[in-house]
């Protein structure tokens, strides 16, 4: 790890280390792992959360402050090196500044209907695949007043849905599935076994197989749970 550990907060350390791992797992082929650089102006996460709740009505609940990072974006691009394999990973984290301030997902997708352009309106990026180019992408649901927001999942193929699960769990859930692509929809409201869907639960079956050998230390036993409701 290139970043000196002490003078990182502690989901920067986590961030970090599970790019580290990524890194220096020679079962994968890992184009890309890192952090960017540090931005400016975001060493008081105090006065961030300040501006966040009086310009844009987000008085954050607390536990957003353990997953505050300062660097513009941490990210990663990984594959199985076997040809028959559906396992493939990216993640490309914005800092929660920048996400809520600029990343507006109307800039992207306006939305086909009255109910999705009220919806992209809201969703604020903070997550997305620019390397696979897969369309992929996970949003706040930034309404005025909300201390804890929807967290959604955009997929341009099957549009955006909601998810079960809130900005800290998804966070952790990333750094555990190392960003493999489709992880997300362990934490929606789909059917998995559905033909249309067949590579991605592949993917998500391989995922659930590969990674417990490689990073043992994480527990994959919830999400296995989770893929085997889905199925």
């Amino acid at each position: 790890m290139n970043q000196n550990e002490e003078f990182l907060l502690p989901f920067e350390l986590r961030c970090a280390r599970a790019l580290d791992e990524l890194r220096n797992a020679p079962e994968l082929h890992t184009s890309e792992a890192r952090l960017g650089a540090k931005a400016k102006n975001l060493d008081d996460p105090a006065t961030i959360f300040e501006s966040l709740a009086e310009d844009e009505k987000l008085p954050l609940d607390a536990t957003f402050r353990q997953y505050f990072f300062r660097f513009n974006d941490a990210k990663a691009h990984w594959r199985s090196p076997h040809l028959d394999s559906e396992l493939v990973g990216e993640f490309h984290l914005t800092h929660l500044y920048r996400s809520i301030f600029e990343n507006h997902m109307d800039d992207t997708w306006e939305g086909n209907n009255d109910r999705e352009r009220e919806l992209y309106r809201d969703l604020r990026i903070f997550d997305d695949t620019p390397s696979t180019g897969t369309g992929r992408m996970a949003a706040l649901r930034a309404t005025p007043g909300s201390t804890n927001p929807e967290i959604w999942y955009f997929d341009m193929r099957r549009g955006a849905t909601r998810m079960d699960i809130g900005y800290g769990s998804y966070l952790d859930n990333l750094l555990v599935t190392k960003g493999t692509i489709g992880w997300q929809y362990l934490f929606c409201e789909v059917d998995l076994g559905h033909p249309s869907v067949r590579a991605l639960s592949k993917g998500l079956k391989e995922m659930l197989d590969v990674l417990p050998q490689l990073f043992p230390h994480y527990d994959y036993s919830q999400l296995l749970a989770r893929l085997e409701d889905r199925l």
